[in-house]
């Protein structure tokens, strides 16, 4: 399964013009590149007839300048080569196969992980090799007539924490039982042949939300992802903060000053006591809100409550007042102490809850911010965490934020 064209782009000021070529979909000219990238006009020109040979970027036509001859415009072959995500996420397990923008070419929904990571793995593998083989079938190459599996740059795996991204192993995630200290990095290569990257599932939303988006130099993006729990992530320029062991984000247990029971690690009304999709479910069955789960993702009856609350239902309205409320206190915290620029809030189940959430959450978490901040929806929907995944591979590997 081993891809045969591989990037040899060692050098970083490859991957600053390859940056500044990606940051400009419709095209732009050499010189625009030399002035973004602060190179000399004579490396810029060298690197793009590198990058020309490799078929990562082409010549697409000419655009006549008010002087001297006409620029040719350069611009990037996102299907030149090919990424994949894997997202570990306990309503299943998603996989996508990406161009060099991100954009989704195939992808795969799997069962859930179970307590046999090794099984886990191996099933991740063969969907790889199914989806391989169905490219192949429908045609699919690249310009220069690679097939899809000899296009595969590598894998990025997205997991809830904790993990270690030094050692590539997903050591403790939560509402995962089966995965403890699993070398997935490395059990994932050996059944694939490619080189995988793990990371955590929000650095992976943020990565999806700011692959293909410009990050002035000095701009911070603050993510919010909601799924089973609520994690975030914070960028700045375009480069993701991870922390001394990989943990930053975790914000559970952040104290939201909510009348609250105590929580399991000794202080009163944690975030997650609010915002756990497990405990808002649980919640809504003891009021008979909601009826047993018969095998309906978590996902899916978050948004049968939500329903309902929609609809009315005291007792849903009380569980979603409630996650908007902390969520927004949370937030504020967050804004004071990050001071992003932006907010984005995403991850599968947000799109569910965010008609009746997002108005709480804006109220409570602008309430003292000293400038405007604009809070807004991931537009990406419900498969933000491979989509995620695939885009940390892209980054490591092709952006000079990754290295």
């Amino acid at each position: 399964m081993r891809g045969t064209t591989m990037l040899d782009l060692g050098l970083r000021n490859e991957l600053i013009v390859l940056d500044a070529i990606r940051h400009a979909p419709a095209g732009t000219s050499q010189s625009e590149v030399v002035h973004r990238s602060g190179l000399s006009r004579q490396a810029v020109s060298l690197i793009t007839r590198r990058l020309r040979a490799q078929g990562l970027i082409e010549a697409h036509g000419t655009l006549a300048g008010s002087r001297g001859k006409p620029r040719t415009i350069l611009r990037l072959v996102p299907s030149s080569r090919l990424a994949v995500g894997v997202h570990l996420d306990p309503a299943g397990i998603s996989l996508a196969v990406v161009d060099l923008l991100a954009a989704v070419i195939a992808q795969r929904t799997l069962a859930p992980p179970t307590a046999d990571p090794a099984s886990d793995v191996a099933r991740i593998a063969d969907a790889l090799t199914s989806v391989q083989a169905d490219l192949r079938a429908q045609g699919w190459t690249t310009p220069d007539g690679h097939d899809a599996a000899e296009a595969m740059l590598g894998i990025g795996v997205a997991s809830p924490g904790a993990i270690d991204v030094a050692r590539g192993r997903v050591v403790s995630p939560p509402w995962l039982p089966g995965w403890r200290d699993v070398p997935v990095v490395e059990q994932l290569g050996q059944a694939t042949g490619l080189p995988v990257v793990l990371d955590k599932d929000t650095n992976a939303a943020l990565t999806a939300e700011t692959w293909s988006v410009a990050q002035p130099p000095g701009d911070t993006v603050l993510y919010l992802y909601v799924g089973a729990g609520v994690g975030s992530a914070v960028s700045t320029g375009g480069r993701v903060h991870h922390g001394a062991a990989a943990q930053a984000g975790e914000i559970g247990h952040l104290p939201t000053g909510l009348d609250g029971p105590l929580c399991g690690c000794g202080r009163r009304a944690c975030l997650s006591q609010f915002t756990d999709a497990a405990s808002m479910l649980d919640a809504a069955e003891r009021q008979g809100l909601l009826g047993t789960a018969d095998g309906r993702s978590m996902t899916a009856r978050l948004g049968d409550l939500a329903a309902a609350a929609r609809g009315g239902e005291a007792g849903a309205v009380e569980l979603l007042d409630g996650f908007g409320t902390a969520l927004g206190e949370a937030l504020r915290t967050l804004i004071g102490v990050h001071d992003p620029h932006r907010v984005v809030i995403g991850g599968p189940s947000w799109p569910s809850l965010a008609p009746l959430a997002l108005p709480l959450v804006e109220q409570r978490a602008l309430r003292s911010s000293p400038h405007a901040v604009t809070i807004e929806s991931s537009l990406i929907g419900d498969g933000v965490g491979a989509l995620g995944a695939a885009a940390l591979f892209l980054q490591r590997e092709l952006s000079p934020t990754g290295r």
